[in-house]
C-alpha cells in the first residue's frame, strides 16, 4: 500500500515538471513485491552472546573416586589440620564431592589416611583446585 501512495506522489511530482511517465499496475506490484522482500531479507541474524562465559566443568566427572587412591583424596584435605575442604573451595559437583567426603572418610577408618594431617609425600603433589597453602 505504501508503495502505491509512493509512486502516485512521485507520478503528481513528475506532472508538475511536464514529464509524464509510463507507470503500470504490474510495476507498482513489483516495487511492492520487492519493498517486501527487503523487509524479510533485513531481518536480525540468531546469534550466540558472544561475552557469555564457558561453561564450569566437575573436574572429577569423568574419574572414577576409589578410597584406596590416597594420592586423588589427599588433594581435598587441608595438609595441617586433616579437614576436607568445602565444595566452595574444591569446586567439585555435588555428587563428585559427596562421593570423595565418603571415600576420604572409608580411607580413614580403614587406615589408609592419616585423619589430622596429609601425608608428607603428598604434599609437594601440584594442586587439582586452586588452593593456596602456607609454605
Amino acid at each position: 500500500m505504501f508503495a502505491l501512495t509512493s509512486t502516485r506522489v512521485f507520478r503528481l511530482a513528475l506532472s508538475r515538471h511536464g514529464v509524464t511517465p509510463n507507470i503500470t499496475g504490474w510495476c507498482l506490484r513489483s516495487v511492492a513485491t520487492i519493498q517486501q522482500e527487503a523487509k524479510i531479507n533485513d531481518l536480525p541474524i540468531k546469534m550466540e552472546n558472544p561475552f557469555k562465559q564457558p561453561p564450569k566443568g566437575c573436574i572429577l566427572c569423568n574419574v572414577s573416586v576409589d578410597y584406596k587412591n590416597i594420592q586423588l583424596l589427599s588433594q581435598f584435605i587441608s595438609p595441617h589440620t586433616g579437614r576436607i575442604y568445602g565444595r566452595h573451595i574444591t569446586g567439585l559437583c555435588g555428587r563428585k564431592q559427596k562421593e570423595v567426603t565418603k571415600a576420604i572418610k572409608r580411607a580413614r577408618s580403614m587406615g589408609f589416611m592419616s585423619v589430622t594431617l596429609k601425608n608428607p609425600q603428598f604434599i609437594k603433589d601440584p594442586n587439582i583446585c586452586s588452593i593456596r597453602h602456607l609454605d
